[in-house]
């Protein structure tokens, strides 16, 4: 048994070295292989440098660009949706409102008979509140101060909801008021003088 395990161990022994001296006569084969691979190495068309065949070069530096990016300034999303445009209405160049333009182009686009566009026209306006009833008024009879007159009342109740009014609004509609009744009154003058010369 001694002898079995002797002849074995020699053998591995044997076996183990043949193997060592393969791999450093392979090493060596390899070495000069690729030297000589190196050598007869073309550069060319579809040859790269092998220095650089693998992208081995200098990376540029990303983490400069990254901080410049962060030092500039952040984009104002709120100034720039409601910086004014300049936008076509009615054939006429205006400046409005971002929203307003979008509103008349969706306008447009419902009144040609898209769906999608009336859709989303009739949502806008439902989230402008343009479609909720009016406030009920309960009482059947408005009591109105003396000496309002009943036009400019009935425009204070359809701007303010029934009296008591804010002085400044009041005293803003009553201007408008008197202003409409010089206006149509001047409007009779003119149309009576009119008239007359016809005549």
């Amino acid at each position: 048994m001694l002898c079995f395990f002797w002849a074995a161990f020699w053998k591995n022994k044997a076996h183990s070295e043949a193997l060592a001296r393969s791999e450093v006569m392979s090493k060596d084969r390899r070495d000069k292989g690729v030297a000589r691979s190196v050598a007869a190495y073309e550069v060319g068309y579809g040859k790269p440098p092998i220095a650089t065949r693998f992208g081995v070069r200098a990376q540029p530096d990303r983490a400069k660009s990254r901080i410049a990016k962060a030092k500039s300034a952040a984009l104002d999303i709120t100034a720039l949706l409601n910086r004014p445009i300049q936008a076509k209405v009615d054939g006429r160049l205006k400046t409005i409102h971002p929203h307003e333009a979008m509103l008349h182009g969706l306008f447009r686009r419902a009144v040609e008979g898209e769906i999608r566009a009336l859709r989303e026209f009739m949502q806008q306006c439902k989230r402008a509140g343009l479609l909720d009833s009016p406030a009920e008024i309960h009482q059947s009879v408005i009591h109105v101060p003396h000496g309002v007159p009943g036009d400019l009342a009935a425009r204070l109740v359809r701007y303010a909801g029934p009296p008591p009014w804010d002085s400044e609004l009041f005293d803003q509609l009553e201007a408008e008021y008197h202003r409409d009744i010089a206006n149509i009154e001047k409007l009779k003058s003119e149309a009576k003088a009119r008239a007359n010369e016809q005549s």
